[in-house]
């Protein structure tokens, strides 16, 4: 499979390949497989194309959600420890929202995903040293790794995009190639023949919102016939958390974040705006509390 990725510079003259590599393919044509090859999660497969939701959770301790894109059930949702919801609304923390949450700070390398609905529940677990961002797809006790995902050496496989791989168990043996265009609209996964077995792209609605506000997260997932879905879900959580890692965790919650917080503090000290810090601080926290209550409310009116 490297010899054919390795090809890509001498396509650099086909116009309709530039474009893929651009903006992703015109038209995303899944290949069928046979039921039980490939990466296997909870072995769940559908015998025709089926699409997911992914979104992003706003407001939430959670950090990302799947949705059934037929019946609009809950698949999955992905959490992190001491994620602290409000830090939109609260950039300088001022307000106690964030010790409530995790009295040690945010540590976005340890990720567990709840399933429902079919979908089992997994953790996924960052190598202890990677060059290339590697991420364990496990059971939720570790036990097993069902396979990991990391980002392939453009150096090695002589590639023009920034592609990553799926491999098997905790070995670097390559089973499926994840192509990402250089627009960031949509992400292929492919076999070692290339076939396209699973195509996730932004909704032309995130694409309005990247243009006019810079953000936007929903996705779809097209998974092929007799892909498992659970896989390909697993698959598309560990992308979000490749590169995540427990050093830089660790360095950002007990080296950066002190020095940031006394660096506010003496700005704070030094123009005589204290008052006016712990004031906002207040309001903030009082803030949080009613919506906590009409969070509370909605879920015992409406879930």
């Amino acid at each position: 499979m490297a010899e054919q990725r390795g090809s890509e510079f001498s396509r650099i003259n086909d116009p309709n390949f530039l474009i893929e590599v651009a903006v992703g393919p015109p038209v995303a044509q899944l290949t069928p497989q046979q039921p039980g090859t490939g990466p296997r999660l909870g072995g769940q497969y559908h015998n025709a194309t089926h699409r997911y939701i992914f979104k992003k959770a706003h407001m939430s301790n959670e950090d990302f959600r799947i949705f059934d894109g037929q019946s609009g059930a809950l698949m999955c949702v992905l959490a992190h420890e001491g994620k602290n919801p409000y830090g939109s609304l609260d950039p300088l923390g001022f307000s106690n929202a964030a010790s409530y949450n995790g009295p040690f700070g945010e540590w976005a390398s340890m990720a567990r995903v709840a399933g429902y609905n079919g979908m089992p529940s997994f953790k996924i677990r960052p190598k202890t040293l990677s060059r290339h961002g590697r991420q364990y797809i496990q059971d939720p006790q570790g036990r097993q790794t069902f396979f990991n995902i990391a980002k392939q050496s453009r150096f090695k496989t002589m590639s023009i995009r920034h592609n990553l791989e799926v491999c098997q168990g905790d070995t670097d043996k390559e089973e499926y190639s994840i192509w990402l265009d250089l627009a960031g609209r949509t992400i292929q996964i492919v076999n070692g023949r290339e076939e396209r077995l699973a195509h996730i792209e932004k909704s032309m609605q995130t694409l309005i919102m990247n243009a006019a506000l810079g953000h936007g997260s929903e996705m779809t997932i097209d998974v092929a016939a007799g892909v498992d879905w659970t896989a390909v879900l697993a698959i598309v959580m560990g992308i979000q958390q490749v590169g995540k890692h427990f050093v830089k965790d660790a360095l950002g919650n007990f080296v950066v974040n002190p020095l940031q917080n006394q660096a506010q503090d003496a700005i704070l000290e030094a123009t005589g705006t204290e008052q006016y810090a712990n004031q906002a601080g207040h309001m903030m926290d009082q803030g949080l509390s009613q919506l906590h209550w009409f969070q509370r409310l909605q879920q015992i009116y409406f879930h």
